[in-house]
């Protein structure tokens, strides 16, 4: 049944896509945080088109952002895999958050040198056409649908003559899935409260963070209580913390584009 009313959601948005209407795409993400190891996490994506305008977020900034108040939104932190897209312009903007600040990276939107194939198959009953790619380290393999008429996907994927409604890579680190699209759900709107960097900036506050991630602790600009075993509060070992951590941080080092992946001493 929710098949079907998927397929009949595609019909209607190919019969009466109009320029100035928005639509919502909710993907699910699979995708794995240690190349190693076959363990996986999932997460409900949002995708938001409107004209030249997207943006990939979690569903949960979404529902914080709809419900929450002010002070809530800012201390929201579900930033992985957040991007704008600007195509009139050109541009991607991405969004991190590390230790306790949102930073944001503004850049040239890619050029995506995609495979068309002849290969086809129907996803959901939709109608979808194989296309591969190369990108950044890794090979992809996606399928877009035509009868959805707008050039966009997953994360800061786009350009392919219809929208990406499956898309994996060939170690299947990384699954995006559709399930689900609506029609008029509003404007698409940018994130304030970020700090603006360059690439060459950006792996710099990464390095600082591994090199120190509990630097804001230290300087007294967050407050969290150590208990020992039986409840009393202990002064934390930030030595320890700090190995315990980078130990932490270096398993998790497999991002989407692998080729941009920090290089940690």
């Amino acid at each position: 049944m929710k098949k079907n009313i998927l397929n009949l959601l595609i019909v209607l948005v190919s019969m009466s896509f109009l320029q100035g209407q928005s639509y919502r795409v909710y993907y699910q993400m699979t995708y794995k945080i240690d190349s190693a190891k076959d363990e996986t996490i999932k997460k409900k994506m949002i995708l938001d088109v409107k004209d030249d305008i997207s943006k990939f977020y979690s569903y949960n900034l979404y529902h914080i952002d709809s419900l929450g108040t002010n002070e809530i939104r800012k201390k929201a932190t579900d930033y992985d895999f957040m991007v704008f897209k600007n195509k009139k312009d050109n541009k991607t903007e991405k969004y991190y958050v590390i230790g306790l600040d949102k930073y944001s990276l503004k850049e040239d939107g890619s050029i995506f040198d995609w495979k068309i194939t002849e290969e086809v198959k129907k996803i959901h009953d939709v109608n979808c056409q194989k296309a591969i790619l190369n990108y950044k380290g890794r090979n992809w393999e996606a399928w877009f649908a035509k009868d959805i008429p707008f050039q966009e996907g997953p994360y800061i994927f786009n350009s392919l003559p219809g929208l990406i409604v499956d898309m994996r890579d060939s170690g299947n680190s990384y699954i995006f899935t559709m399930t689900e699209l609506k029609k008029d759900v509003g404007a698409v709107n940018t994130i304030s409260e970020v700090i603006p960097v360059t690439r060459k900036q950006l792996t710099k506050v990464y390095l600082d963070y591994y090199n120190d991630p509990y630097k804001e602790l230290k300087a007294g600009k967050a407050v969290v209580k150590v208990v020992d075993e039986s409840g009393r509060q202990v002064t934390p070992n930030f030595n320890q913390l700090t190995e315990l951590k980078q130990k932490d941080i270096k398993i998790k080092n497999n991002p989407i584009e692998l080729t941009d992946a920090i290089k940690y001493p």
